[in-house]
């Protein structure tokens, strides 16, 4: 039995990239709450939190990111910004310190591990692919661009959880602070209250306090939470609260106002997309119902008229 080299070269490759890509995906998804969970744990030490597995998590994402070092060079931007995509990491729910360097060296490797498909398919053939070269370089661009693409998704699904529900957690809000507690306490009631229905949003407003409660300022903590998430109704509500604490107005009359605005805002978003969704069914109506809707209609006719045509010939 003849053994292809270069099948079996390619093969091997493909294996080792592909258990690559799976550690750092692994990597990079174990991290994104490694950051809450150390501030967590030094200002409420809790025995229910997985100290040993988080630090473990943490460890690895740590080795994985000096590994990838020298690959994320080549993926990084011109010009070393990387304040982008630190950016885009943080709204997706990534804060790791190594995540920017993980998604680089995952860019590269899954680039990699495209063309190695590539190779291992053009070797396995009989015949070679038609403009492999043109192959490779396609796969390798696609490789780099879809973690962008994936990121970006990412990042939009978790500010549109975060968005649906925050009127609910500013109701909450609302109701704690007329019942007497502050600002900051109703905070943390309110991340503890929506835990298991929102818990991206509670971990968000947990770590808000959590910040605080490290000795931050208030309108800093704010700021930061606007930041971390980019939804633009919390840049609203942090900017409300920032004037609200500066000029000493009633902080629960301002979260009712900023909750009945959202509230108002989702429900005209809602009206717009129904009002276009006509618009939106005029394409595929006329490429798929109507050339139907004609056949239908007219085949019967076109039949009966050639039928016609051909008795008058003969």
């Amino acid at each position: 039995m003849h053994l292809d080299w270069m099948a079996l070269t390619v093969s091997v490759a493909f294996v080792l990239t592909a258990s690559a890509v799976g550690a750092m995906m692994y990597s990079i998804a174990a991290t994104p709450r490694g950051a809450a969970r150390r501030l967590q744990r030094r200002l409420s030490p809790s025995p229910d939190l997985p100290e040993l597995s988080i630090e473990r998590k943490d460890q690895l994402a740590a080795l994985m990111a000096r590994g990838l070092s020298p690959l994320a060079k080549l993926a990084a931007p011109q010009g070393g910004n990387l304040s982008e995509i630190s950016r885009k990491l943080v709204h997706a729910g990534y804060r790791s310190p190594f995540a920017v360097q993980v998604f680089l060296g995952a860019k590269v490797i899954l680039a990699l591990a495209f063309v190695a498909v590539a190779l291992w398919v053009n070797a396995v053939r009989l015949e070679p692919i038609p403009l492999m070269p043109l192959w490779g370089v396609a796969l390798a661009t696609a490789g780099l661009f879809l973690p962008n693409v994936w990121l970006a998704t990412r990042a939009r699904e978790r500010q549109r959880v975060i968005d649906e529900g925050l009127p609910d957690a500013l109701d909450l809000l609302v109701t704690c602070v007329e019942a007497g507690l502050g600002l900051d306490a109703a905070l943390q009631r309110v991340a503890g209250e929506i835990a298991l229905a929102r818990p991206i949003l509670a971990e968000e407003l947990a770590l808000t306090f959590l910040e605080v409660k490290a000795g931050a300022k208030r309108t800093d903590a704010f700021r930061a939470l606007a930041n971390r998430t980019g939804v633009q109704d919390l840049k609203t509500l942090a900017a409300t609260l920032i004037q609200t604490d500066m000029f000493g107005t009633s902080v629960a009359k301002a979260l009712r106002i900023q909750a009945e605005g959202m509230r108002v805002r989702r429900m005209q978003n809602a009206e717009e997309r129904a009002a276009v969704l006509s618009v939106k069914m005029t394409f595929p109506l006329v490429l798929c119902f109507l050339p139907s809707l004609l056949a239908v209609i007219l085949g019967p006719v076109w039949i009966n008229i050639s039928e016609a045509f051909i008795g008058a010939k003969q």
